[in-house]
């Protein structure tokens, strides 16, 4: 599977785009990615919503409108009840810790493989 990850935080998510699995995109610029969204090479968008300037939220939004077959992961320190329902209504596959280990990449690629029925 391909994976793009917005962040500025490379080095501190080494280990989470390992547990990934996947090829592994770095994209420093929502921007960028949406420019690319329409016809993606991506399954998977991966969201820092702690990168400085990022509103997870309205670049989800934005996402949803050039392209709403893409599956989002949001990077947050946000509690799981509190980002559930912040996160209400945008299809956000699942949220992890705003410091993600190899395990978070990987359960986060396991739903998305099941989502895909190959799980």
């Amino acid at each position: 599977m391909q994976v793009v990850i917005v962040t500025d935080r490379n080095e501190a998510l080494h280990d989470f785009a390992q547990g990934l699995g996947g090829d592994v995109e770095w994209a420093k610029s929502a921007e960028d990615v949406l420019s690319r969204a329409k016809t993606p090479p991506w399954q998977l968008v991966v969201v820092d919503a702690l990168t400085p300037g990022m509103d997870y939220k309205a670049f989800v939004m934005d996402l949803l409108r050039v392209n709403a077959m893409l599956n989002t992961v949001v990077i947050t320190d946000m509690g799981e009840e509190d980002f559930h329902e912040d996160s209400e209504g945008l299809g956000v596959l699942c949220a992890v810790p705003g410091n993600p280990k190899w395990d978070d990449g990987a359960k986060a690629m396991n739903l998305l493989c099941v989502l895909y029925g190959m799980g």
